[in-house]
């Protein structure tokens, strides 16, 4: 395992990504049979392949994986999944917006790893090439995506709650 800075930075995002991709899988199945839930797969498909962007920057800096990021992030994603499915029992549209909230920050994250990688990228042959810049744009085009779930989800959950407060 690399101590280069540099990998441990990919390595925190590559967990960062598997707890996204499993509450992606949570929520999508939540919603199933809605249009959020093909929005969510389809999220989740592009988030594995920024995923293996990160493992191909990983081999050309001859760094690996670690695993025991991955499985610590997935068990921690495990018990916020489980704190949302309690929720989800008597407030289904408050533990939906959560999950999104929750989504929303990861590619903020996601955002962030792209944006360094854009800027670092030319100053290191080993990262020269590499789609940074345009993956950085998918992945604004990507929260843009959940904000306006995020945001609709978030008029369900309080909009009833408050109209009669007016």
């Amino acid at each position: 395992m690399s101590t280069e800075p540099i990998a441990v930075y990919l390595n925190d995002h590559l967990a960062g990504a598997a707890a996204g991709l499993s509450m992606m899988d949570d929520l999508a199945s939540r919603t199933e049979g809605t249009a959020l839930a093909a929005k969510l797969r389809a999220l989740a498909a592009e988030v594995r392949e920024d995923q293996q962007l990160l493992r191909d920057v990983l081999a050309r800096i001859a760094a690996s994986e670690r695993r025991a990021a991955q499985a610590a992030a997935w068990v921690t994603e495990k018990v916020s999944e489980g704190r949302l499915a309690l929720a989800a029992r008597s407030h289904p549209a408050l533990a939906l917006l959560e999950g999104l909230e929750s989504l929303a920050l990861g590619l903020q994250g996601k955002l962030a790893v792209f944006r360094v990688l854009a800027e670092i990228g030319p100053h290191d042959s080993r990262l020269a090439d590499l789609p940074f810049a345009a993956r950085a744009d998918r992945t604004e085009a990507q929260h843009a995506l959940i904000e306006a779930e995020r945001r609709a989800a978030a008029r369900e959950a309080f909009g009833a709650a408050t109209a009669g407060r007016r």
